[in-house]
């Protein structure tokens, strides 16, 4: 029984050391800068590093006062698998730190989820069947979010893409 002892504490001090490791690369240390460098775009990251699925944001309108913020965003997928876009994966967190949803109404259309195809990748099986089928671009498409109050400077879309198992929250600056 002793000598069995040892392999399993050492696998389990592999297993915890493993956690830590993915913990680290998955979820921002403090400290680390949220924003990235330039402002309305940001890249999808996976365990391994990007995951060749990009986001733009354009045409953003920011009321002075409460209202409506609106933007477009455009997807482009360069990775060799399908990804999927999807209004719901998108979220506005203020300077403050509250957030708001998308809004859907006649002036902001809801658009469907679209599965974008790699390069040369149209045969592939659709990833969603409800999703409309496109190919390795997708957009501009609108986005929407209501505010009650005047929006400091300082406003972050966020876009949590569906890479896989191990895809991370993306900040994206708003100019």
């Amino acid at each position: 029984m002793p000598r069995l002892l040892l392999p399993i504490v050492l696998l389990v001090a592999v297993i915890v050391a493993a956690g830590v490791a993915l913990s680290a690369l998955v979820h921002p240390q403090p400290g680390a800068p949220s924003q990235p460098a330039a402002p309305d775009h940001g890249s999808a990251r996976g365990l391994t590093g990007p995951a060749g699925f990009d986001v733009t944001v354009s045409d953003v309108r920011v009321p002075a006062a409460g209202g409506r913020i609106t933007l477009q965003v455009s997807f482009h997928n360069a990775s060799s698998r399908q990804q999927r876009a999807d209004p719901l994966d998108f979220t506005l967190r203020e300077a403050s730190g509250a957030t708001a949803r998308p809004v859907f109404d006649q002036a902001c259309p809801r658009w469907t989820r679209a599965d974008l195809h790699p390069a040369g990748g149209a045969s592939q099986s659709p990833r969603d069947a409800e999703a409309q089928q496109v190919g390795p671009a997708f957009g501009p498409v609108p986005l929407c979010f209501a505010v009650d109050h005047p929006v400091i400077a300082g406003a972050t879309l966020v876009w949590t893409p569906d890479i896989g198992f191990f895809g991370a929250p993306v900040p994206i600056a708003l100019r």
